[in-house]
Order: structure tokens, then C-alpha cells, then sequence
């Protein structure tokens, strides 16, 4: 009878093993996936605000500031444990975008005020001039 058990746990050990490593590799999958979505995002709402951006707005501030938040969201899960960025107020930069284009036409100062929170989100101070 003991070596019958020893069998089965055998059996279940080696099982466990390889749903381990299935589900390792799943997780490094959906990290992959998740960063290239996380970046395929950025760079689409980046041109659609290039765009429609409009005399008071510098296209340079906008591609400087997606390119942060979009750094800071490749190193993922690292940035958001090491405090440099905040997913939280990313959602809140979320929610105002889709208020704020509620009309499909985005002002300067929406634009402006979208670049401020999205820089706030990666910690970057705002410049007081």
C-alpha cells in the first residue's frame, strides 16, 4: 500500500510542477502583452492629440510627456513598486481625457491640463513660470 501512495504523489508532484511552470510562462506572456498594448496605447492617443493640438499647445510637450508616462509604463510593474508612477492618478488622467473629449474636439487648455496630470502621474513637477 505504500508504494501505491508513493506513486500517486509522485504523480501529483510532477503534475504541480508543470502547471507551475505553464502558469510561469502565462504570466510572462500577459507581461509582454501588456506592455506592448500599455505602449501601443500611448503612441495612439500621442498623435491623435498631435493632431488636434492647437496654437497654444507645443507638439513637443506633448511627445515629451507621452514619451515619459509611456517609459515609465514599459518598466512596469518595477516603476509602479519603486514610486515612479502612480496608477492611480493614470486613472484619473483616463477619466478626464474621455470627459474632456466628450465634445471629439480637444481645446489648448484641455490639451494643457491633460499633459500637466499625465506628468504628475510619472512625477514630474510642472514648471511655474
Amino acid at each position: 500500500m505504500t508504494t501505491q501512495n508513493g506513486k500517486w504523489k509522485r504523480y501529483i508532484v510532477k503534475g504541480l510542477t508543470v502547471l507551475l511552470i505553464l502558469t510561469v510562462c502565462l504570466t510572462v506572456l500577459q507581461w509582454f502583452i501588456i506592455k506592448e498594448l500599455f505602449g501601443f496605447g500611448a503612441d495612439m492617443v500621442k498623435d491623435a492629440l498631435i493632431r488636434q493640438a492647437h496654437e497654444g499647445v507645443d507638439r513637443h510637450d506633448i511627445e515629451a510627456t507621452f514619451d515619459r508616462v509611456k517609459t515609465a509604463g514599459m518598466q512596469l510593474p518595477f516603476s509602479f513598486l519603486a514610486g515612479k508612477i502612480s496608477l492611480r492618478k493614470i486613472q484619473v488622467v483616463g477619466r478626464y481625457a474621455i470627459e474632456a473629449n466628450d465634445d471629439e474636439v480637444w481645446d489648448a487648455n484641455e490639451i494643457n491640463t491633460l499633459l500637466r496630470m499625465m506628468d504628475a502621474s510619472v512625477g514630474v513637477k510642472a514648471d511655474t513660470q
